[in-house]
């Protein structure tokens, strides 16, 4: 069986971009159609349907890798296990935003795709605005309304540490990430094809999505998500010497009085 990874996520941090030039690596194969996701290891039987899965996915023999983005991923420990459980020696990617630039961004995706209709102040200022029903039909894997949850990554990454080794994690800023020659080759190192393919898309925005209104972000709600952050992206550094010197929180704990 070919070598597997998976993009597992984080929403609005970059996860298209990062299929994109992927896809274009001649040693990899990642899943088409590549809209919708897959989301196939949310099935509980998923391991037991791995023939279905490559056969759905999956036609080029001469890969060197399969890979597969799924966003929702990161938020599933019953993924995580039933990944590992079906490709032990897979490669887990994870490409982070600055979690205050992230909420907002996947507020604005919301109510772009008309799925958010609360202000944003409420929706990235209470937690409990996360509980909304939702159509579940029509939205599965991921609630749409996690805004400020989904920023805790440190959670999610420490879920997937049950199940694989830290080698096997590969952990992204999408800041510097981003058209970042040397960022790109030491991924396809991590991923052990060659590392001095130059993607085309590499300079590229994908799937990027401006607000109706920017301006309506509003410093109150930024000052908050700043203050909420915090704590977990201490950790995240601390834990996993992510490189967060650049993200809001970060700044701010460089003065804890202001905490």
């Amino acid at each position: 069986m070919n070598r597997h990874f998976f993009i597992a996520g984080a929403q609005r941090s970059g996860t298209t971009y990062l299929h994109t030039i992927l896809t274009e690596h001649p040693e990899i194969e990642l899943n088409q159609p590549w809209w919708p996701e897959p989301k196939f290891f949310l099935n509980d039987d998923a391991p037991s349907r791995i023939d279905e899965y490559l056969k759905k996915y999956y036609s080029r023999h001469d890969a060197t890798l399969h890979g597969e983005k799924s966003v929702c991923y990161m938020e599933h420990t019953e993924v995580a296990e039933r990944i590992a459980r079906s490709f032990p020696d897979a490669r887990i990617l994870f490409i982070l935003r600055d979690p205050v630039d992230r909420a907002i961004s996947n507020y604005w995706y919301s109510v772009g795709n008309k799925l958010e209709d609360a202000t944003i102040e409420q929706a990235l200022t209470n937690e409990s605005f996360a509980d909304r029903p939702y159509d579940k039909a029509k939205i599965t894997g991921c609630p749409p309304y996690f805004y400020l949850q989904r920023g805790k990554y440190i959670g999610y990454l420490e879920k997937y540490l049950q199940y694989f080794d830290r080698s096997q994690i590969k952990i992204l800023v999408s800041e510097v990430f981003f058209n970042n020659q040397k960022e790109v080759s030491d991924l396809f190192e991590f991923l052990e094809i060659n590392p001095n393919f130059s993607p085309p898309s590499m300079e590229k925005k994908v799937n990027s999505y401006v607000p109706i209104d920017e301006s309506n972000s509003g410093t109150i709600v930024e000052s908050f998500l700043t203050n909420y952050y915090a704590e977990s992206v201490a950790e995240l550094t601390k834990r996993f010497g992510v490189n967060t010197s650049g993200w809001k929180s970060a700044k701010l704990l460089k003065n804890p009085a202001t905490l």
